[in-house]
């Protein structure tokens, strides 16, 4: 914070928050996202390389990874739902009970995605099985990440919100690129038997990361924030129902602000992984270490970013990721056509430092302060899920079918743009209400002042008077 700053007045909220523990709430958030997204990380890459032959056995090979990435969009359509009814308990039971649930239904789903027949083996059944395991994979993962951010964000001292908050940002592109690693020296070490089994050991391994993901993750204490709630009386009987009749507005902005992360992230994030090793020409190994070395890249800002999103508010910093987005589609497709290694690396980590990486940096504490905490586990899910369904899990789907239809990849680019330019939108007029925008027990950063901090009314006896009304 600037020194010329004023000081807070303690908030309600931060009663009982030690930095020990936030580090520990922060790092327990940020390892079950990682094994969220290697787990979603693996199924990307298999669905973009193996799955169009193993399970679906098409003529034609575009054919083949359409059905394929089908099967990816399944696992997001499915993240609503588990988005609803895990979001719900987590405002009803607690935080961490329910973190507990979804991170083991999606390492369990995931390892036995490992363990599948082929189509030869046993036919249908075998897209029919994995489509079964992509929806309970989808479910438990459809409140994880929500969960993470509620809880480390609930866990930190405000000022230091978006930075832990932010950990949980960085889990998912490190899990996302041990996944890719993992696939890679699977790859390298099983030459041809790896579309036969090589495929499946990643898989397997989930098991192994489940396991140490608990074990972390059962040290972490429930949330003051939670605590109090329950305290006063304050859990609501339906939080969804709740979250519809009181917070309208603010669920618009949290539903439009995730377009940046899910319909723009998914192209450079997953469907370039398809267009590098089928239309540029870089073989498959080649093609899954640069989208590592990118979520990498991504993951090593995101702390910092957290930062200043602490310092400038995270609206400051969520347009300009967004405006970013914009300017940046049409060049990072241009330089990938160069068919250079190194420029497209380049081309591709800039896009994900300067406008992924600053959003999802953004996004967590923001989304977090957006809601009251009695509804904050329901409003978070459910706007992350709903906008992920809708274009996450069809983006990959949606640019197959474009270049598909044109052999060219602008109508891609203004995908990605249009994208960037809803989330701008929605979180630009996110001022419009963000000033009065109490937090409950929280302290919370005004969205247009540069290191300042202001404690806001409790509105959590308000919220329940309106949802009984």
């Amino acid at each position: 914070m600037d020194q010329h700053s004023p000081t807070p007045s303690p908030s309600p909220g931060s009663a009982g928050v030690s930095e020990a523990g936030a580090r520990r709430a922060a790092a327990a958030s940020a390892i079950g996202s990682l094994v969220e997204w290697y787990d979603f990380a693996l199924y990307g890459a298999a669905a973009a390389l193996v799955f169009n032959q193993f399970f679906f056995h098409a003529d034609d090979p575009a054919a083949g990874l359409l059905a394929a990435f089908a099967t990816f969009a399944v696992g997001y359509f499915a993240r609503p739902f588990g988005g609803i009814v895990f979001g719900h308990l987590g405002d009803k039971i607690g935080r961490k009970p329910v973190m507990m649930i979804t991170l083991t239904l999606m390492g369990i789903s995931t390892a036995l995605i490992g363990l599948l027949p082929s189509y030869d083996a046993i036919g249908f059944l075998a897209p029919a099985l994995l489509v079964l395991l992509r929806i309970l994979q989808g479910l438990g993962a459809g409140a994880e990440y929500a969960g993470a951010i509620v809880l480390s964000s609930e866990s930190a001292p405000p000022t230091k919100r978006g930075f832990y908050a932010s950990w949980s940002g960085a889990g998912v592109w490190i899990g996302s690129a041990l996944g890719l690693l993992t696939f890679q020296l699977m790859l390298v070490l099983t030459g041809d038997q790896f579309t036969v089994w090589g495929w499946r050991i990643p898989f397997l391994l989930s098991l192994v990361m489940l396991a140490v993901s608990l074990f972390i993750r059962n040290r972490v204490n429930e949330t003051k924030h939670f605590e109090k709630v329950v305290g006063e009386g304050e859990v609501q009987r339906i939080p969804l129902f709740t979250l519809f009749k009181t917070e309208k507005r603010r669920l618009a902005v949290a539903l439009g602000s995730n377009f940046m992360l899910s319909g723009f992230s998914y192209i450079p994030q997953v469907w370039a992984l398809s267009y590098l090793t089928n239309n540029i020409g870089l073989a498959a190994a080649l093609g899954l270490a640069t989208n590592a070395i990118v979520l990498l890249s991504g993951a090593a800002f995101m702390p910092l970013f957290g930062r200043i999103g602490d310092r400038i508010g995270r609206r400051k910093l969520f347009l300009f990721g967004t405006g970013f987005g914009i300017i940046w589609a049409f060049p990072m497709f241009m330089l990938i056509d160069t068919r250079q290694p190194v420029i497209i690396i380049l081309a591709l980590a800039v896009c994900f430092v300067g406008a992924v990486a600053t959003c999802y940096a953004a996004q967590a504490a923001f989304l977090t302060e957006l809601f009251p905490p009695a509804i904050r586990y329901s409003g978070v899910a459910f706007a992350r899920e709903v906008s992920g369904a809708l274009l996450g899990g069809t983006a990959p789907l949606i640019a197959t079918a474009f270049f598909a239809a044109t052999g060219h990849w602008y109508l891609v680019a203004i995908f990605m743009t249009v994208n960037a330019i809803i989330a701008m939108v929605a979180v630009y007029f996110s001022k419009y209400f963000r000033s009065d925008a109490d937090q409950g027990d929280d302290t919370h950063f005004d969205a247009d002042t540069t290191g300042s901090i202001r404690v806001v009314e409790s509105r959590g006896q308000r919220v329940a008077k309106a949802a009984a009304r």
